[in-house]
């Protein structure tokens, strides 16, 4: 009997850490519903990758009326000793084009990132494995991933990692 409340507390802590990661991502989706109309649904966000070994890439995804018009991916080698190496654009898409490169950045809205976390948020973590929600300063989705935890760098993910948002109105 004592085995079986202690399991039953062990399950309500953890379902209680999981009805918090759904109730933040609740709060920031309801400040973002704010936030997309405010710009009118037309923003950017930035996706900046780095290894370990130096090599770094930023995938900037821009959308217009909730669609995404725009997908652009610039990068660099490991640096060499010496100043920083500057990033050089590889492409970029428009229109049809979008999405006919490969990247690990697919050309996403941010509502569709909400929904991404959404799933993230009510699945089971498999064992050896954490999830992180993140959340900005603004209240703002800022990552959602599950990784080993068993593996330290370049770790394989499940979901996204940090986003850069900015809603800004461009021309």
């Amino acid at each position: 009997m004592l085995l079986n409340g202690f399991l039953a507390k062990l399950f309500l802590v953890f379902s209680f850490a999981d009805a918090t990661d759904a109730q933040r991502l609740a709060d920031s989706a309801a400040k973002w519903k704010v936030a997309r109309e405010m710009c009118g649904n037309s923003y950017q966000y930035k996706v900046v990758r780095s290894s370990f070994t130096g090599a770094r890439s930023e995938t900037t995804i821009v959308v217009r009326n909730g669609k995404v018009i725009e997908r652009r991916l610039e990068s660099s080698k490991p640096p060499m000793p010496g100043p920083p190496v500057k990033l050089e654009t590889e492409w970029v898409e428009k229109g049809a084009e979008i999405g006919s490169h490969k990247s690990e950045v697919a050309p996403r809205t941010v509502d569709e990132l909400y929904a991404i976390a959404g799933k993230l948020v009510e699945a089971n973590v498999p064992a050896n494995h954490v999830r992180s929600l993140g959340i900005d300063k603004n209240g703002l989705l800022h990552h959602c991933l599950i990784r080993d935890k068993r593996i330290a760098d370049d770790a394989p993910i499940t979901g996204f990692g940090p986003i850069e948002l900015d809603l800004r109105a461009r021309p």
